[in-house]
């Protein structure tokens, strides 16, 4: 079975956590084990969000999970970010696993967006998936699912 590392920055913008929980869905449709590292706030909104585990399997808090990771642990790393420290984090974690990546970026301010995907394309080689969101996770949702179909089962 592939693992699946699923980073998630701070709990501010409405549609990380459910979006997480969806993507944790899809990646255990396609048979990865799926490992959800945050901060301990958004870690707890998850868990309140599926607290019979329906979507999760595991779950780590982050400084934690920096500080043990190492490369041959994950197959495919996924980011979600939404402010520079996110974005510091995802770099990080993309030069300590040297493993195919997935920058999901959402910001509402189309500047910061712009940014914000600069800076991973100049930094790491991921795959980007971005939209100005914030209350509404669809446009996300969309391009999520298209990049989906086109990981090998």
């Amino acid at each position: 079975m592939k693992e699946a590392l699923i980073f998630l920055g701070c709990p501010e913008s409405p549609i990380q956590a459910p979006l997480a929980l969806y993507l944790s869905h899809k990646l255990r449709e396609k048979n990865y084990g799926v490992t959800v590292t945050a901060n301990p706030a958004t870690l707890r909104l998850l868990e309140v969000a599926d607290p019979a585990r329906s979507y999760l399997d595991k779950t780590s808090d982050l400084d934690s999970t920096l500080d043990s990771l190492s490369k041959g642990e994950y197959d495919l790393l996924f980011g979600f970010i939404h402010n520079d420290a996110a974005l510091t984090y995802f770099i990080t974690f993309k030069s300590i696993l040297e493993i195919p990546s997935i920058a999901i970026i959402f910001e509402r301010d189309a500047k910061i967006l712009n940014t914000l995907e600069k800076e991973v394309k100049e930094n790491t080689d991921s795959h980007i998936v971005s939209a100005r969101a914030h209350h509404n996770p669809n446009p996300l949702k969309v391009r999520i699912d298209k990049l989906l179909e086109e990981l090998e089962d």
